[in-house]
């Protein structure tokens, strides 16, 4: 038998019997799951009449290119945490739902991005416009809309002296942690640093995924599949029995899985109690423990290619933060050292 996976759709049990709805448009879906072809295209047939519905409910406007889009498979196909985040893009676009599309211009999208920047961050401004040259952008070769004037609107920079966001820990700061932390939370911070995976793949990595020295799982954010070598210390920390096993990694004391906010509790409170003691400085967060193996990564020498497979980015780009500082760190150190050995005059 056939299996596929299709997002959009809910499954419904009553009196005994499984159903299936198009979330979009609350209607029942027909086919039944076991013929495939069939259910894949009475699912793409109502995604495609919802695009028509919606765009036709509000002809020409940005509300109604948006919700278009949040029906195509484009948007649909997406991790769902990339989904949460363009739909905090699309509530900043709200106050232009009624909006006709083509009176949009760099300048108007520029004074909205200000606007958003001084009301609520710097984030969700810069977020705001991502999204929006994405709706425009799918729009343009369907018809829809005739240019993407979000295309080229400059991001808002990071204000000089900002605190950085997700700070990398250094050896000290790590080797603080995961003595005072225990059990599933010791593995989890251990998983974060030595193979670089998200908060979300590390509560949901599944016990299975350990064979023989190698970490193999799917990268939620991305889809990307990816093979990691247990580090030395990983292996060790993750080989600890736990006093309840369960069906991932990492497991709270009574053996079930942690979720995000229940790991960020624990996280938390640890942290709390770490920069009370002066083990660590303030403002470090889980996602740091990430970054830092790309830093260590980089201090080494290694590639923009090597890190991005070690990280699981899609583009050796996204490493690039990492070796433009490991360079200039390095090249400061040459400076200095060849200037010190260098005959004063």
């Amino acid at each position: 038998m056939t299996s596929i996976r299709v997002r959009g759709i809910n499954r419904v049990t009553a009196k005994g019997r499984v159903y299936y709805y198009h979330r979009a448009t609350g209607k029942r879906i027909q086919a039944e799951p076991s013929d495939a072809a069939a259910f894949a295209a009475e699912v793409a047939a109502l995604n495609a009449g919802t695009i028509k519905d919606r765009i036709a409910s509000k002809p020409g406007t940005v509300g109604g290119l948006i919700a278009a889009y949040r029906a195509a498979s484009a948007f649909l196909e997406l991790a769902a945490d990339t989904r949460k985040g363009y739909q905090r893009g699309f509530d900043a676009l709200k106050p232009i739902d009624a909006m006709p599309v083509h009176q949009l211009d760099q300048a108007f999208i520029l004074a909205m991005q200000e606007e958003v920047y001084k009301t609520r961050g710097r984030w969700l401004a810069n977020m705001m416009v991502t999204v929006l040259s994405i709706v425009l952008g799918w729009g343009v070769p369907r018809g829809i809309v005739s240019g993407n004037a979000a295309a080229g609107v400059p991001k808002i920079r990071r204000r000089r002296g900002a605190p950085v966001a997700n700070k990398s820990w250094t050896a000290r700061e790590i080797d603080a942690a995961l003595k005072a932390a225990g059990g599933g939370l010791r593995k989890a911070i251990a998983l974060a640093y030595y193979a670089g995976l998200r908060k979300k793949d590390v509560v949901e990595l599944p016990a299975t995924a350990r064979s023989k020295g190698i970490i193999a799982t799917t990268q939620s954010k991305t889809g990307h599949e990816l093979s990691m070598f247990e580090a030395r210390r990983l292996t060790a920390i993750l080989d600890a029995p736990d006093a309840k096993p369960g069906p991932t990694v990492v497991v709270n004391q009574s053996g079930q899985p942690y979720t995000r906010d229940g790991l960020d509790s624990v996280f938390d409170k640890l942290k709390r109690e770490l920069v009370a003691a002066g083990a660590i400085r303030p403002g470090l967060t889980f996602h740091g423990l990430r970054k830092s193996l790309g830093k260590r990564a980089a201090d080494a020498g290694f590639s923009e290619n090597d890190i991005a497979a070690t990280l699981g980015h899609a583009s050796p780009a996204s490493a690039r933060p990492y070796t433009l500082e490991a360079a200039r760190s390095t090249g400061a150190r040459r400076v200095i050292r060849a200037l010190d050995r260098k005959p004063r005059t």
